[in-house]
């Protein structure tokens, strides 16, 4: 089995350097394509979300390769530059990791909800892409499952463990805040929204033209298009962004022309949607994801973390007598 990953994460790198190793759904597929050009690589996944970027490759017999160096170069920046804000893991290192980081065992917040989809959503894309094997499906398949068990089997005891209902808790906080725009119609701007609402906010969450049919609108949310937000923006208290978009969708120039700027920017993608300068404005409140804060570790955490190990525990228990019956049915094929 020659398994190997590289990541890089919040524990790591700052937000500006997660921003260069976050990857659209473009990106990815270009990746991908080149991955696919290396007769040593079998298979493999790339996990971008908000807090990390992690590869993990199925690699053939003897063949070396270093995941973190082969990102370095697909995305066109120099690996030693980078190379001490990375951490390389092999065999099962890599498969016990890749079950906590679905458990939200790995997240800036303890326990994190989204986490496991976002897994399982690497797992699928990699897939599309024609890319993995038999090995990294089962892994992942793997992974996934132990992050929901521990979802389901330990009490992270967390009322705001995601990002979305972080944002919404930070909105809380001042009364004076009744409307939210939330640009972004995909699970996490939706999630922002629907809380918003059952927070007995008024939220307006914004729509792509180009999209019709695929747009999933929270009951209660109000709508508009895309293109008229900064319209939009004016009318409201604070704006929530959460896009996969490459560029801003809040710039300083424009916001810097309304009549009248909300006071809360709140920011939770990577690369960062709002252009960090309105912060520069008089009575402008600016989060990014790194503000909502990484939680400490407690004794109740040390606790939970041996329970979701003792689960993973199992799951790679199940692995091997897997693995070690695929090896016996090979042998015996030749």
């Amino acid at each position: 089995m020659n398994i190997i990953m590289s990541y890089i994460d919040y524990n790591m790198a700052g937000l500006r350097e997660r921003e260069i190793f976050s990857c659209t759904k473009t990106q990815t597929a270009e990746l991908y394509d080149k991955l696919k050009e290396k007769e040593e690589i079998l298979g493999a996944v790339l996990i971008a979300t908000c807090n990390r970027t992690e590869l993990y490759l199925s690699l053939k017999d003897e063949a070396v390769l270093n995941p973190f160096k082969e990102l370095c170069r697909m995305i066109g920046v120099e690996y030693g530059t980078y190379a001490y804000m990375n951490r390389t893991l092999t065999g099962d290192d890599a498969i016990i990791h890749l079950c906590k980081v679905a458990a939200g065992a790995e997240s800036q917040i303890w326990g994190d909800d989204q986490i496991v989809t976002q897994v399982d959503d690497a797992l699928k894309a990699a897939q599309k892409a024609g890319v993995t094997d038999t090995l990294l499906n089962v892994i992942f398949r793997n992974g996934v499952s132990a992050g929901k068990k521990a979802k389901t089997l330990v009490d992270f005891k967390v009322d705001d463990n995601s990002t979305a209902s972080r944002a919404v808790k930070l909105i809380r906080t001042n009364p004076a805040l009744k409307k939210v725009l939330v640009i972004g119609n995909g699970m996490i701007g939706r999630l922002v929204a629907e809380i918003l609402v059952k927070e007995g906010l008024e939220a307006t969450m914004t729509l792509r033209q180009y999209r019709h049919g695929e747009n999933i609108i929270p009951q209660g949310v109000k709508t508009v298009n895309y293109g008229e937000r900064y319209h939009a923006i004016e009318t409201v208290d604070a704006v929530v962004s959460a896009t996969l978009s490459p560029h801003y969708t809040v710039s300083m120039e424009e916001i810097s022309r309304l009549s009248r700027v909300p006071e809360v920017f709140i920011d939770l993608a990577v690369p960062r949607d709002i252009d960090p300068r309105v912060e520069e404005l008089a009575h402008v409140r600016y989060y990014d994801i790194d503000n909502l804060g990484t939680d400490v570790r407690d004794t109740r955490m040390e606790q939970q973390m041996k329970e979701i190990e003792l689960i993973i525990e199992k799951y790679m228990d199940d692995f091997h007598k897997w693995y070690s019956f695929r090896e016996r049915l090979s042998k015996e094929d030749i």
